[in-house]
């Protein structure tokens, strides 16, 4: 690839952007301590790996646990003992994996989670080839560089969780049937399989994108996009039934063919298919169908929401464009609106209007239909549910600086007209090269944006998952919570301020699901009324702080489902905020 922009080779500007994703990305891989999930995700990675174990964390399929797994497995990681390991012994397999190797711990993640940053670096990569192939290189390293920035990707590389590997499927799978449908070959075919069978070993939420799929398919079919239209109707049931075989394959062939209704099971939608049909047999993993079941359950189960200031038990549509709106970096704010005014603009300039082109759908369909889901789903705990639509956001934000001949290509392809203005105007001259121009408004406005986007995720590190911008006031945790600021990443923050304020002991209300204990911390755990009288000092996460419950895992086990009241506190000034996720306080007259 010899492709320049702005005179700079582009493997070289891909290649520091990627160090630069990196070097964000790795101070949080050191930083943060055992977040909620990845208390479970490794173990039941390693537990697939060493003994073939599917049902031990049936949340979520094996394959990104396995992948996370695989770099620690030479270590000879000490595995919890099988007698704790009945269906779904997550947090009891977490605890066991903990306590076991509690001399290396911290090597084990930090190892584990590097795979996360080589998933976050294969979405890039992605990201800037589909950019890249829409609207041309420049808009290739455009996309690249919002996905870098973005303070949501950058924390989860550098964790062991679901939401990057989910991004990457997403992803995939939405380019691969992009390529099946263009270009029709065997080859695509097989791309297109395999990208299926991952991303139904990686997450559940995959299902949501057969209905884009089929939505894609009959567009294709409309616009003339198809080459080969019979056959790619074929290339899809056989990706289909591949996927499942796969399916089958990383579950290691565990398929009884049960019938409905003689499983145990627990969500009311699973109920109800076996009350219709119960001598159905799905040729699914046992170990998966529980998974989806286990997954409806907790989906009709009721969670409080936090927003706005207090727990909330009914759903909130709107709470991810709010979460949104806070969180994200202003820059990337700022690209998404001026995506929008561009989109419209050529829409207004073009002779005919100018449609969305199934190219661009591709593009925006998927991410749509992500965001619709977690807006009409109970999901609202996190901002990092939206994390499979950022790829395409991405890619739809290097549209800003389209190169004309791409955008007429794309827009010729499908018998529209060329757009006018800034993607569409003096597509060639002299020769079919290029004309050389220079940078238009458009993109000194995208240039600035990325830059103030990239500053701000910068100026985050470690802590990008809890990070807000100046639209939270300084008070983001009071307005948002959960996962989109305390996953229980405080522990070695909290540690080392105590260290360097000669604290010897601490008070601690602690969301997450590691003992303190592991990290060094001298804790008394704090449940409600007087604080223990031998500190003076008591540390709470922001999670309880704001009202929410949940167990605290202390050293003589689990407590019961906890709420302490602390408002009474909100007024005290905290002398430090360890990873902006707690708060550390001097009690008065102590």
């Amino acid at each position: 690839m010899k492709e320049r922009v702005a005179g700079i080779r582009v493997p070289w500007a891909v290649a520091a952007l990627l160090v630069l994703h990196a070097a964000m990305v790795v101070p949080g891989i050191f930083r943060n301590s055992v977040t909620f999930d990845e208390n479970f995700h490794l173990p039941a990675g390693a537990l697939y790996l060493a003994r073939g174990y599917t049902h031990v964390s049936i949340g979520q399929p094996p394959l990104a646990r396995a992948l996370y797994a695989l770099p620690i497995m030479p270590m000879r990681p000490e595995l919890p003992p099988d007698s704790i390991l009945v269906i779904n012994a997550e947090r009891a397999a977490g605890k066991s994996f903990l306590e076991r190797n509690a001399a290396r711990f911290e090597t084990l993640y930090v190892t584990a989670r590097f795979v996360g940053l080589l998933m976050s670096w294969a979405t890039g990569l992605l990201i800037f080839a589909f950019a890249r192939g829409l609207y041309g290189p420049a808009a290739g390293l455009v996309a690249l560089g919002a996905w870098v920035a973005c303070p949501e990707a950058v924390a989860q590389a550098g964790l062991v969780g679901m939401d990057m590997p989910t991004a990457l499927v997403f992803l995939a799978v939405t380019m691969a049937f992009r390529s099946l449908t263009r270009n029709g070959r065997a080859r695509d075919v097989a791309i297109f399989t395999l990208a299926v069978g991952a991303a139904l070993l990686t997450r559940y939420s995959v299902l949501q994108l057969i209905p884009v799929l089929l939505l894609l398919t009959a567009w294709a079919w409309r616009a003339r996009v198809m080459t080969r239209p019979a056959w790619l109707l074929g290339a899809l049931a056989i990706a289909a039934v591949g996927g499942i075989v796969l399916l089958g394959l990383g579950y290691l062939g565990q398929i009884t063919m049960l019938p409905m209704g003689e499983r145990a099971l627990h969500s009311q939608s699973l109920e109800r298919l076996a009350g219709l049909l119960p001598w159905l047999r799905l040729p699914l993993p046992d170990a998966y169908i529980a998974g989806f079941d286990y997954l409806g359950s907790l989906t009709e189960a009721v969670k409080p929401i936090y927003v706005l200031g207090s727990p909330r038990a009914e759903s909130v549509w709107w709470y991810f464009p709010f979460a949104a709106a806070i969180k994200w970096p202003l820059g990337l704010l700022g690209l998404l609106v001026l995506r929008v005014v561009h989109a419209l603009r050529r829409r207004g300039t073009a002779r005919s209007g100018v449609r969305l082109s199934w190219d661009e759908a591709c593009v925006l369909l998927p991410g749509l239909t992500v965001i619709a889901v977690a807006m009409t789903s109970d999901l609202a705990y996190g901002l990092r549910y939206l994390l499979p639509a950022m790829p395409f956001l991405c890619v739809w934000v290097g549209g800003l600086v389209a190169q004309p001949g791409e955008a007429a290509a794309a827009a010729a392809a499908e018998g529209q007209a060329a757009p006018r203005g800034p993607a569409g105007r003096g597509a060639k001259r002299g020769g079919g090269k290029p004309a050389r121009r220079a940078p238009s408004a458009w993109a000194l406005a995208t240039i600035a944006l990325v830059a103030a986007e990239t500053l701000e995720c910068a100026a985050a590190t470690p802590w990008q998952l809890a990070h807000f911008n100046v639209f939270a006031g300084g008070r983001g945790d009071r307005l948002v919570n959960d996962s989109s600021v305390d996953w229980g990443q405080g522990l070695i923050a909290l540690r080392d301020e105590m260290r360097r304020r000669g604290i010897e002991r601490v008070s601690l209300t602690y969301h997450g699901t590691t003992d303190p204990a592991l990290y060094g911390i001298d804790y008394i755990p704090f449940t409600g009324g007087a604080p223990d009288s031998s500190t003076p000092w008591i540390a709470v996460s922001s999670y309880y702080f704001v009202g929410l419950s949940q167990r605290m895992v202390t050293r003589a086990g689990d407590t019961e489902f906890l709420s302490v009241d602390f408002r009474p506190m909100w007024n005290l000034e905290p002398v430090a905020r360890p990873g902006n996720c707690m708060y550390l306080f001097r009690l008065p007259g102590r």
